[in-house]
């Protein structure tokens, strides 16, 4: 079962290893395809590898791949550049919870909405001040587009992701490895 799974050292290395590189993999894929009405926002499902370690391995797992795969986006094919890089990082936020339902057993659904919402919440603010201070788009285009556009997506996008990484989870908890 999964239990045997998670004790060893190079197992856990390799899974990590897997789920980072399809990572970047979807990563990739998702940079060409763009939201019509909106091209700066892209078709991004590439958290879920992320969430889906957090679920099989625990969240230090989840922050790790987080961080390596956000740190090569970042580096190697954002358009975003650092400032994608801290964009990213509010995915600790559904790990963190993720984390908390794997320690305590408490309903998922309750965890990953508080999740999702207060990932959005901050990401709010951080990409207005992104957007308009470093990227030097003008401040009343975003703020028309944030309510119909940004916090739809996003809202969106976390939902899928944490939800294919569940699926995924739970059809593979009881694969014998």
């Amino acid at each position: 079962m999964i239990g045997d799974f998670k004790n060893s050292k190079s197992n856990r290395i390799a899974v990590s290893s897997l789920l980072a590189s399809f990572s970047l993999i979807l990563a990739i894929i998702s940079h060409y395809l763009s939201v019509p009405m909106v091209p700066m926002l892209k078709v991004d499902i590439s958290d879920f590898p992320i969430f889906l370690s957090t679920f099989l391995l625990g969240a230090p797992s989840g922050y790790i791949i987080l961080f390596a795969v956000s740190f090569i986006r970042s580096l190697f094919f954002s358009s975003a550049g650092w400032t994608g890089f801290i964009m990213r990082m509010v995915s600790c936020i559904p790990i963190f919870f993720i984390g908390i339902y794997q320690k305590s057993g408490k309903k998922l659904f309750l965890l990953m909405v508080c999740a999702i919402l207060f990932s959005v919440i901050i990401k709010i603010p951080v990409s207005y001040i992104f957007w308009t201070k470093f990227h030097f788009m003008p401040p009343d285009f975003i703020k028309s587009i944030m309510l119909p556009i940004v916090i739809p997506y996003n809202l969106i996008k976390n939902l899928v992701n944490v939800f294919l990484a569940y699926l995924f989870y739970k059809k593979m908890k009881n694969f014998k490895v």
